[in-house]
């Protein structure tokens, strides 16, 4: 007898409420809420004395690889930085202990929002079982408890759609879909880069936004202000919103510089680059 499978590998995942989405009452608790869960802006100087910016990206981006391999969902991986990072502005640890601490915090976040959370022996074969499960396992607890258990934290991508939604960007579909990628990458972006760490993450939404609406000209083409209705959507100072911006964009623009000396490079020797960059998530980016 023939068998039909029918079976799907793709992933299960909810789609958004339009119900809530259109409640000011959840987007007003949404933005009362992120201050709780962030993070001390200078914590590498203040809490940290065995750590530095630079060996916090070189972890940050492993925990990104990670998530980009395993194609996990997009906000897995800001919420582990989130984690990460309040767990160092409250206790100083070790240097070697830091991609310990990424792993498992790659752990919690996909056992909360990943309908497949990320296995522990799977985490332990990406640090080239440098750690073990009894260390990983031991230091979910160490983690939940510095953090008191409080690990429903937001992302910028948490807000993404209800400033969408209250910009009335998101009637021209094919549009905001390209705006959304852009706004993926830039968050991406900035979950990376420490100096983010002193933003809401309402505020980073907000401003990779507009970098992404900078980028495609909308703002220029309809004469649109806003910095004004971003203010009043979200409750931060148009000059905080545009200095975030202006970050991102500064961050754009040396990507692009390296990526253009990457190719000359190569061209010069005459070999390709199969290095991936940030700007090389989405092909279609303006960047």
């Amino acid at each position: 007898m023939d068998l039909l499978c029918c079976e799907s590998t793709s992933k299960s995942v909810a789609q958004k409420d339009p119900t809530l989405l259109h409640d000011d009452r959840v987007f007003n608790t949404m933005l009362q809420s992120e201050k709780r869960c962030l993070p001390a802006a200078d914590y590498l100087t203040t809490v940290q004395s065995d750590l530095t910016p630079n060996l916090r990206k070189i972890v940050v981006d492993w925990m990104w690889e990670v998530c980009e391999e395993q194609k996990c969902q997009e906000d897995i991986f800001p919420l582990a930085v989130n984690y990460l990072d309040r767990f160092l502005s409250k206790n100083p640890i070790q240097k070697n202990h830091l991609q310990l601490l990424g792993t498992t915090c790659l752990l919690v976040s996909s056992k909360l929002r990943e309908c497949e959370s990320l296995t522990v022996d799977l985490l332990i074969l990406y640090t080239d079982n440098t750690v073990s499960s009894e260390d990983l396992l031991m230091w979910e607890l160490l983690l939940l408890s510095i953090l008191k258990w409080d690990v429903s934290a937001l992302t910028a991508h948490d807000f993404l759609w209800y400033i969408l939604k209250r910009l009335n960007l998101d009637t021209v579909k094919p549009f905001v879909d390209i705006v959304v990628k852009h706004c993926g990458t830039f968050i991406g972006m900035c979950v990376r880069d420490y100096k983010f760490c002193s933003y809401l993450p309402s505020v980073i939404a907000g401003a990779s936004i507009a970098a992404a609406l900078n980028g495609l000209e909308y703002a220029a083409i309809h004469k649109y202000d806003l910095f004004t209705k971003l203010h009043v959507i979200t409750g931060a100072k148009k000059e905080t919103l545009k200095a975030c911006q202006e970050q991102i964009e500064a961050i754009v623009e040396s990507h692009k510089r390296q990526r253009k000396e990457q190719m000359d490079f190569a061209l010069y020797e005459e070999k390709p680059v199969y290095e991936k960059t940030v700007e090389s998530i989405d092909p279609k980016c303006w960047i």
